[in-house]
């Protein structure tokens, strides 16, 4: 009896008194943005962070080192980096790799704890967005969402150190993607509501006219600086180069092209039945829809996750969330029927395991975030596998851009005749072999009798089982709205096994499109009116050590 008791006392005691827990937490994290006339940001964050009764070295900041504008990047430059503690100088460490800043601040030979007040303080270059026509703007991500504790209170200001009309402020908060905008505004500063929990952030755009700042560079890749030496040399022999450029490399590389282009002209025959290769394997819809246009495209991904659906590797399911007092929000959701197993390509198991890398089900709402990233791993390991069945002798991208990088310097540079060359060479070159020929004729077979669909509907109501497995080489082929138009009709009360949904497939399988594809892209800038919270630059997070 008296162990129940003390039982039952010590229950009560940890209900009433859970203050008695310790966590760390932020009490404060205030920011304030500096805009010079010249696009240098100087970013000081004023962090108090309270260890509690934990014994840490001190805390880390990560941050973000570009940010997405549309399918391009603005890659940012963070200089000048200071750090204090307690209004003291504070040991600390800079690193980075190609993505991110990290700053370590602390001793690793001490440990502290309780409440302290972290100053930090950089440069940004090349952070400002001032690449539309009708306005320039500051998008920010002020406290970052990576934060592994709350973050009870925070606060971002924006100013300029001239003078500028600030023509609009607005913020976001919560998390990632959130167009919350219940944080408090006052002039140029903005307050969160609420307490920010890990995966919560503040975000604040500031909108200015168009011309306040110089623009900036958007790329795709970190800039490349040339030698002056190297500019030298070529202002010395420009008249040689620009000679040599033109009148002997340019005629030269339209001979090669002439030379050792394929010369044999498939005329494609309609084909009924699924593409294979020469040993008769299956070339999946990913595969065709890309030898087809000689890159991989959302048509092709959203095509695999169908295709996988088809194999009973995953399910497609529409979710319906009910919310009192307002009207249903319609979700679609991605669930895993088993395992990836060597039936399956490099490129289906990558997709497989970055869909599913949180769990057994993912809405496809949630796959805004990051899907470009597995976009971008797929389209390595497609090419992968056509270069490995010789359909392709590289990756025709690379090959594009290299092009298309060299056409362009050549304008720049005067060297009109070279440049045309290399722009129509970037065109004509695919990296297609004469087999990836071949094959891509019997494709377009395929592509004939997707077309003429609204014929032999006898025929493919009989082979229902067949046309079911060209859904996704329609997609992949983009004739996925002509083809579902004649199934309706072949097959009005289609409802397939691995799709559920409340509106009947017909209706859902465009919800399932459209949600993939515009999870590939990158978020693009807020503009004037839009946003969310984490978008834009800054970001990141941080936590103790």
């Amino acid at each position: 009896m008296k162990r129940l008791f003390a039982s039952l006392f010590l229950l009560l005691f940890l209900l009433i008194k859970p203050q008695l827990s310790f966590a760390e937490v932020i009490h404060s994290f205030d920011t304030e943005i500096t805009a010079n006339k010249t696009g240098v940001m100087t970013i000081k964050e004023n962090i108090s962070y309270d260890f509690e009764n934990e014994s840490k070295h001190g805390i880390y900041r990560t941050i973000p080192l570009y940010s997405s504008v549309g399918n391009l990047y603005r890659i940012i430059e963070i200089l000048d980096v200071t750090v204090h503690m307690d209004s003291q100088n504070e040991n600390y460490l800079v690193t980075h790799n190609s993505q991110n800043l990290t700053i370590r601040i602390g001793d690793p030979d001490k440990t502290i704890s309780g409440s302290h007040i972290y100053s930090i303080s950089y440069r940004v270059y090349n952070g400002i967005g001032s690449n539309f026509a009708d306005h320039d703007e500051i998008y920010w991500n002020a406290t970052g969402n990576d934060w592994k504790v709350n973050v009870e209170r925070a606060s971002a200001k924006v100013e300029t150190d001239f003078e500028a009309k600030l023509n609009e402020f607005k913020c976001f908060e919560g998390s990632y993607g959130s167009k919350n905008q219940s944080c408090k505004v006052l002039n140029n500063v903005a307050s969160s509501s609420q307490i920010l929990y890990p995966g919560d952030g503040l975000t604040v755009v500031a909108v200015y006219p168009v011309g306040t700042f110089p623009k900036s560079i958007l790329s795709k890749a970190s800039p490349q600086s040339v030698s002056s030496s190297i500019f030298s040399f070529i202002f010395a022999n420009f008249i040689y180069i620009f000679a040599g450029l033109n009148f002997i490399l340019a005629p030269y590389l339209v001979f090669w092209y002439l030379r050792h282009k394929n010369k044999i002209i498939y005329r494609p025959a309609v084909n009924f039945d699924i593409p294979k290769d020469s040993q008769g394997q299956i070339i999946r819809p990913a595969l065709a829809g890309t030898i087809d246009s000689a890159k991989l495209d959302k048509n092709d991904v959203v095509a695999t996750i169908f295709d996988l659906a088809i194999r009973k590797y995953i399910k497609l399911e529409e979710a319906n969330t009910v919310i009192k007092f307002f009207p249903d929000i319609k979700d679609q959701k991605i669930i895993k029927l088993k395992e990836a197993d060597e039936e399956l390509n490099s490129y289906e198991k990558v997709l497989l395991e970055r869909l599913f890398k949180d769990g057994d089900s993912v809405k496809v709402s949630s796959l805004k975030k990051d899907f470009f990233i597995t976009f971008i791993f797929m389209e390595k390991e497609v090419f992968n596998n056509l270069v490995a069945k010789n359909y392709y002798s590289k990756n025709p991208k690379a090959q594009k851009i290299l092009l298309r990088i060299a056409a362009f310097l050549s304008l720049f540079s005067v060297n009109v005749i070279l440049a045309l060359v290399l722009f129509f060479l970037s065109l004509k070159f695919n990296g297609r072999t004469s087999l990836g020929d071949e094959v891509d004729s019997r494709i377009d077979g395929l592509k004939i009798f997707l077309k003429s669909m609204d014929r032999n509907y006898k025929w493919q109501a009989e082979q229902l089982y067949v046309v079911e497995e060209m859904i996704p080489y329609a997609m992949a082929l983009g004739l996925i709205d002509k083809f579902m138009e004649q199934l309706k009709i072949i097959k009005p009360d289609y409802n397939p096994t691995w799709y559920s949904g409340t509106g009947g497939f017909y209706a859902g399988y465009t919800m399932f499109y459209t949600g993939v594809t515009s999870s590939m892209a990158p978020a693009s800038s807020s503009g004037s009116s839009g946003g969310f919270s984490g978008g834009g630059g800054g970001g990141g997070g941080g936590g103790s050590w």
